[in-house]
């Protein structure tokens, strides 16, 4: 599943690091932005994407009151969305969508792909921690994270 403006943003971002010499002392700070920058950008994305697809659901259902009411509700839901936040979630529609969601991601490698971004925005929105995530090490987790989207989609029958 591609994320056109986050991979756009991959690929500018390869670019300018590429553009500096490994031992240029100022590259390190650079990389350090630009990797902040990528996961407040991937976060951002699939909190929106996360809403959608309850949303998306919720639609199936062919209540419009409900839906508007799905939507309502899940509209400030996932900020930062954590894995517990969905599982949960997926636990109201049925214990069986929480099971299905769970059984693929929880205690793999996607999990922790998906908590190491989500806790480097923590560290950047809320100035806590450090950031300690290299643009290389971005690069090999974020298409981990496409496989929690893709196992949420899963669970609520939408592909």
């Amino acid at each position: 599943m591609p994320f056109f403006r986050i991979e756009g943003a991959f690929d500018t971002c390869r670019l300018h690091l590429d553009s500096f010499d490994n031992l240029d002392p100022i590259r390190p700070e650079i990389e350090a932005h630009l990797v902040s920058s990528l996961i407040l950008l991937i976060v951002s994305e699939y909190e929106d994407l996360i809403r959608k697809t309850f949303s998306q659901r919720a639609d199936r259902c062919g209540d419009a009151d409900l839906a508007r009411y799905v939507r309502s509700t899940f509209a400030h839901k996932f900020r930062s969305p954590d894995l517990s936040k969905i599982t949960e979630t997926l636990g109201c529609f049925g214990d069986d969508y929480r099971q299905s969601f769970s059984a693929n991601i929880i205690d793999t490698k996607y999990h922790a792909a998906w908590d190491n971004i989500i806790r480097a925005r923590h560290a950047i929105v809320h100035k806590s921690g450090v950031l300690n995530i290299t643009f290389d090490e971005l690069v090999s987790s974020y298409p981990k994270t496409k496989t929690v989207i893709s196992a949420l989609n899963s669970a609520l029958g939408l592909i």
